[in-house]
């Protein structure tokens, strides 16, 4: 089988993913969605395949060889960097599918040209990374937007086809949308700090101001000074990590099987509450 005229793209759509969560049967839906599409891309291929130098029972051949190029297969990464390839129902019904999930990738056209240098009419691109922030990472500036590759990019000659492919996948993907975007977006940390880091670390440097005034008071004003600007830089670095643990918590594009999850989100809603609480009641005694 060989392609005289290899088709040029001409229609493409893309779309960075972002603030969404998948389980794992949603993620098979949405994988069996996009195989259904890919079928029709397959169907409009063999329907524009007819070379003159071919048998009819050649031809046949040929067809069934792009129809099952066209299967798709899905590769999905584990956290711990092991990897699962294969059809759809073979991958999702494996018992080696990872209970925490790192990627999920899916290419059209890899199957035709990795074994037919084919390059089809039709094809899209799905990555979904499941990748978390690091926690405490001092070297990561919270202020950037948190890196995440998900994307998903539709092209071909049939701009009908890439067109519903495209709004048939992110309409899905919307329904999946959470409302966590925030926590990732650029400058989002520079505004919480002046919002709350800064009233935070002030609240501490307040409530430790008596232990500091018994040690350094008598000793050295100097140094009375040092501990109060310590104190209030560790606590400012001690909202950093509330924050960075928050964002690991709620990532971009989450995998919903991790049960673990809940048991971090109460010990931080625990922790948000408290300090709440404690600074609002500061206020109070301040104040009244």
């Amino acid at each position: 089988m060989e392609q005289q005229n290899r088709a040029i793209l001409t229609t493409e759509l893309s779309e960075q993913i972002t603030a969404c969560a998948f389980t794992k049967e949603e993620l098979k839906t949405l994988c069996e969605m996009l195989q259904e599409s890919s079928r029709a891309a397959a169907e409009e291929e063999i329907s524009n395949y007819a070379p003159l130098d071919r048998s009819i029972a050649q031809i046949e051949a040929d067809k069934e060889l792009l129809r099952s190029g066209f299967e798709l297969k899905v590769t999905v990464r584990g956290s711990d960097d092991e990897s699962i390839y294969g059809t759809i129902p073979a991958v999702f019904g494996s018992p080696r599918f990872p209970s925490k999930i790192k990627s999920l990738y899916i290419n059209s056209e890899t199957n035709l040209r990795t074994f037919y240098d084919w390059y089809p009419r039709n094809r899209f691109e799905l990555l979904l990374d499941f990748t978390k922030s690091e926690l405490f990472n001092l070297s990561l500036s919270p202020s950037i937007t948190t890196p995440n590759a998900s994307n998903f990019f539709v092209s071909g000659l049939n701009s009908d086809w890439v067109s519903g492919v495209f709004r048939k996948v992110t309409d899905f993907i919307k329904e999946k949308r959470t409302h966590r975007s925030f926590l990732h977006r650029h400058s989002i940390y520079d505004m919480l700090v002046l919002c709350g880091g800064l009233p935070f670390a002030f609240s501490i440097a307040y409530k430790l101001s008596g232990w500091i005034n018994s040690i350094f008071g008598e000793v050295s004003g100097m140094l009375e000074s040092a501990a109060y600007v310590y104190v209030f830089f560790v606590s400012l670095h001690l909202f950093k990590a509330l924050f960075d643990y928050t964002r690991w918590i709620f990532p971009i594009v989450e995998y919903r099987e991790a049960t673990q999850a809940v048991s971090h989100r109460i010990i931080l809603g625990s922790l948000i509450c408290g300090v709440s609480a404690n600074f609002i009641y500061d206020l109070i005694k301040i104040f009244f």
